[in-house]
């Protein structure tokens, strides 16, 4: 008679399954990316980053939302790091009728970020990020513009995560 037998049921597969992966993970190095201790080298780097202007309305948004991420207890006095982007979007439309009025949009939001040591003034890292959103175009016209406000702040959100989950990596990666 075994003990390992899966004829238990779906709870002691899944928790035998479970104990044997967290026992393969912590023995192959593995470390997490987002730890919590501020003994991190990643969070001393991130904090150390200014977000330069980015213009527009959803540039503020992406500005205020990179600044949240990166330094979430408040601005550095003195940065090290400045991350510079240039946010670009368009619309296309995709679902056109016989009478030629299109009834759905795609917004396609691009940014791309060059992240600058000030010390040197070299380029640390540079990087690009798209989000593809899509909205209906209806009858009234305060409908259509919240659907493509909306639409632009989804994007904005995604792009903001992007950058941001790149930049732990690159910082993960590397140690300037």
């Amino acid at each position: 008679m075994s003990w390992f037998r899966f004829n238990r049921g779906p709870t002691y597969q899944i928790l035998t399954v479970s104990i044997l992966a967290g026992m393969l993970l912590t023995g192959c190095g593995f470390s997490p990316v987002y730890r919590q201790d501020n003994s991190s080298s990643v969070r001393q780097y991130l904090a150390q980053i200014e977000v330069a202007q980015i213009g527009g309305y959803h540039g503020l948004q992406l500005r205020n939302q990179l600044n949240e991420k990166t330094s979430p207890t408040g601005v550095v006095d003195v940065p090290r790091f400045r991350l510079s982007v240039v946010l670009e979007s368009s619309t296309e439309a995709v679902l056109i009728q016989s009478d030629n009025t299109a009834t759905r949009q795609n917004l396609r939001m691009n940014a791309s970020f060059t992240l600058i040591d000030l010390s040197s003034g070299e380029t640390v890292f540079k990087g690009n990020s798209v989000s593809v959103g899509s909205y209906n175009v209806v009858n009234t016209e305060f409908a259509t513009i919240s659907a493509e406000d909306n639409a632009t702040e989804r994007a904005v959100q995604e792009i903001g995560v992007e950058i941001f989950d790149l930049l732990v990596v690159h910082f993960n990666r590397n140690d300037p």
